[in-house]
């Protein structure tokens, strides 16, 4: 089974370490998603489980037409035109593009790129987190994760998964994942 762990505000901390426990005792595979990594030192998530940054995915959000225009043409072009003897001159001068050109600008169209904040979080959530890893099972695991729940919910059942508040009813008696 895997589980993917909505853990936004971090409030319940020690309770999804030990259902993530359950889970990966169990076979499965855990994914915390966390806004905050700080909050987390403190706390360690078993061996095996992954944490994802959840406010990392909302700041790096750009649409794929800006991505392939601003940053993939040109540093392909950089990458295939100063090859061989060129190539330390071409890696310098992708830094000085990526530095000086294309931070810039999409430091500038940043209120452009976040003006519907709840259609960015369907976009990173199905590009970066549930593209990568399979789902079955989402557990809300505290107050300020409900907001995103609900908000991707939608996401959530296309996928596959189940919406859940802990693991304990999908894991039988024994320690098992259910089917």
């Amino acid at each position: 089974m895997n589980v993917l762990f909505l853990a936004i505000g971090g409030s319940r901390r020690h309770v999804i370490v030990a259902e993530a426990r359950q889970v990966i005792d169990a076979g499965g595979t855990a994914t915390v998603l966390v806004g905050k990594p700080a909050k987390w030192n403190n706390d360690p998530l078993p061996e095996g489980a992954d944490m994802v940054d959840w406010s990392a995915f909302e700041r790096r959000y750009r649409p794929a037409a800006v991505r392939l225009l601003i940053d993939r043409i040109p540093l392909f072009l950089m990458r295939v035109c100063l090859r061989g003897p060129l190539s330390g001159f071409g890696r310098r001068l992708q830094s000085f593009y990526r530095r000086r050109v294309a931070n810039p600008i999409h430091r500038r169209l940043g209120r452009l790129y976040r003006r519907n904040p709840a259609e960015i979080r369907e976009r990173a959530m199905r590009r970066d987190v549930l593209a990568r890893r399979p789902v079955d099972l989402v557990v809300v695991g505290d107050a300020e994760s409900m907001v995103t729940a609900s908000e991707l919910r939608d996401v959530f059942v296309d996928s596959g998964a189940r919406l859940a508040y802990s693991v304990a009813h999908e894991l039988s008696p024994a320690g098992h994942a259910k089917g």
